[in-house]
């Protein structure tokens, strides 16, 4: 029997069973010799160089590639130990877990290597050769020619590349590695992709997209975002004590990552406000945590796709008003920048909520805080609500809550306490007194109402409130001054804003009655709570103007005067002809000011010296002991002092 040369024989087989192994060794070897990294690779290197090669393949390079075709690589993959009975029914399914780049930004002209990793989630395997060779195409459409084609994608104009290893089972990683090439245009674009199991199906799960920067700069958006698009409910919802009901919100997935119900991020919805807290509204159907209603309902979302969480609700047995507040959760990651959102739930028939004004027949007055070009954040320290007056959906918000306002051409935002007692605060706002920097009289009383003016692209803080709220809070008057001049102040103030309101306001191109700043000065609840003589002088002339026959019309019936005032003057007032146009007003006639002279009157700002003299009237009442109604009737001729309401 012949003797056959069994070791030469085992020598050849082992060396070709090494050859598709040798690139990834070559590479291998090569890195460890100093290929630098993040290095620019000129058009011209020579294609046969191994260098080149080994350039190309190391993934971030970037620049123009002067290679002419692709290295096959093949590499062992990444075993997750997924067991058969976890595989989809689909022979075909992938879910992606890692990728080189979030972002990718290029000058014109300039390539890049990027890889994206999917593990093979079907029955079938995968290889990179055979009739059903898994690859990527481009896609959304199908069939088109990338913007992004570089020369290396030799085998189509919509194939940028096939599975880097030559085979991956199920339960194993793929990797899937290609240059892009940008475009002469700048701009910033998207680019679609989706695995593909050659002449027999698109692989679902395969889709992947990167986000390109050309000539512009891509800042890289969170792994993890959402935005709400729609829900099931708007507004107040209502149920019965006990009963349950569904509900269903839907958030576009704006993040990176897709989004999955059963991956190790899956997205879910958890209570919030705080969380793991046990919801008043937990349905028995939470059956995974007492905290998590649901998961998401899809079994994948793609960045861009719209993902719907829908789950039931038990309203509990007691009445009330109540907010309920939910957040999408990446779990055993983090909640969801964009996913929260808030169910308001009226149960059965609760009380009446108090009403702002307490006072019968009081009338309210529109007061203009603050123009601003900025976001603007308001609290309260009770409840109230939002309402959004172009939609008329209203939010409840609880103690505490804060509401941010953007600058938007549609801004339109009522925000109104549950009770007169509730005090809002425009967080936002430092409105400090020159002689005390430590205050900050951002609070008020009543409702706040921010709206937008298109003439200044700006926003409106608007507080709306009963005018004897707004007295309370008027800087025109200070504690330790004499009695009947605080009532004569307030009683020409309440006289002013109320006219001004029933002639349409000062300020009607901008939404409001009186200016807080350039009409009366007007510092709210923290003035209130620091002035106590003004407001008893408040207390004491509630309802009370001056009125005039001569000013009686239709809308404004009662005659109330217009009670112009100033701080001073020279030692007579002016009629008002002497200082507007127009032909005045019979009550606003020059009058002797004995006591209201002040040195360098006409230095004052604003000192028109009509109207009622403060530092006149505080002289009558010190010097004379004049009552509130004499001193008004002195400074506004032929007038009445009368109690309204």
């Amino acid at each position: 029997m012949e003797k056959k040369n069994y070791s030469a024989l085992f020598a050849v087989i082992m060396a070709l069973m090494l050859i598709p192994y040798a690139p990834a060794f070559i590479e291998d070897q090569f890195n460890k010799e100093g290929n630098p990294e993040h290095e620019l690779i000129p058009a011209t290197h020579a294609a046969t160089s191994k260098k080149s090669v080994m350039d190309y393949i190391s993934t971030g390079y970037i620049g123009n590639y002067g290679l002419t075709s692709l290295p096959q690589v093949d590499a062992r993959p990444q075993v997750l130990g997924i067991t058969d009975e976890r595989v989809a029914d689909s022979p075909y399914q992938a879910k992606e877990v890692d990728r080189s780049n979030a972002v990718v930004n290029l000058e014109p002209g300039q390539a890049v290597t990027v890889w994206v990793d999917f593990l093979n989630t079907g029955q079938a395997t995968w290889r990179n050769t055979g009739n059903n060779y898994v690859a990527v195409n481009a896609s959304g459409p199908a069939g088109r020619d990338s913007l992004f084609r570089h020369e290396f994608w030799k085998e189509h104009p919509y194939r940028p590349a096939r599975l880097l290893q030559s085979e991956v089972r199920p339960g194993e990683i793929g990797r899937f590695r290609f240059a892009l090439q940008a475009p002469s245009a700048t701009g910033i674009y998207t680019e679609k992709f989706n695995l593909v199991a050659e002449n027999l199906t698109w692989i679902d799960g395969g889709h992947f997209e990167f986000l390109i920067g050309v000539g512009e700069t891509i800042n890289r958006p969170p792994d993890y975002q959402a935005e709400q698009v729609e829900r099931s409910h708007g507004g107040q919802l209502s149920a019965e004590p006990g009963q349950a009901f569904t509900f269903w919100v839907d958030f576009k997935n704006t993040g990176l990552k897709s989004w999955y119900n059963d991956s190790d991020h899956f997205l879910a919805v958890n209570v919030s406000g705080p969380t793991g807290r046990v919801s008043s509204f937990k349905h028995d159907y939470w059956n995974e945590y007492y905290y998590r209603p649901t998961r998401l309902l899809q079994s994948r979302v793609y960045p861009g796709e719209n993902g719907r969480f829908r789950f039931a609700l038990q309203a509990p047995n007691v009445a009330g008003y109540y907010t309920e507040k939910f957040a999408l959760v990446a779990e055993n990651l983090n909640f969801v920048p964009g996913g929260e959102f808030t169910i308001n739930i009226k149960v059965g028939d609760p009380p009446v909520i108090q009403q702002n004004n307490i006072i019968e027949n009081e009338p309210a007055v529109r007061i203009g805080l603050l123009e601003t070009t900025e976001q603007v954040t308001i609290t309260a320290n009770g409840g109230y609500d939002i309402t959004n007056m172009n939609t008329e959906q209203k939010t409840i918000k609880e103690k505490n809550e804060v509401t941010a306002i953007n600058v938007t051409e549609d801004a339109y935002w009522r925000l109104t306490p549950h009770a007169s007692s509730t005090i809002m605060e425009i967080t936002s706002w430092n409105n400090a007194p020159l002689w005390n920097p430590n205050l900050n009289d951002n609070k008020f009383r009543g409702t706040i109402e921010i709206r937008y003016l298109e003439a200044t692209e700006s926003l409106w803080v608007i507080n709306e409130l009963g005018v004897e709220s707004y007295l309370k809070g008027l800087a025109e008057v200070a504690n330790e001054q004499p009695e009947e001049y605080l009532k004569a102040l307030i009683t020409g103030a309440r006289s002013y804003v109320l006219w001004h309101k029933l002639h349409g306001g000062k300020h009607p191109d901008k939404f409001f009655d009186i200016n807080a700043n350039t009409d009366q000065v007007y510092k709210g609840y923290g003035f209130e709570e620091r002035s106590e003589d003004p407001l008893a002088a408040v207390l004491a002339t509630t309802g009370t103007v001056i009125t005039h026959s001569d000013a009686v019309s239709q809308i404004n019936p009662q005659g109330i005067a217009m009670a112009a005032y100033s701080s001073g003057t020279d030692g007579r007032t002016r009629n008002w002809t002497e200082v507007w146009a127009g032909s005045g007003y019979p009550w606003l006639v020059a009058v002797d000011d004995p006591y209201g002279a002040i040195p360098n009157y006409n230095t004052l700002h604003g000192n028109h010296m009509v109207g009622m003299s403060a530092q006149g009237a505080r002289g009558y009442a010190t010097e004379k002991n004049k009552t509130y109604d004499w001193i008004l009737k002195h400074y506004y001729t032929g007038v009445d002092v009368e109690k309204i309401y």
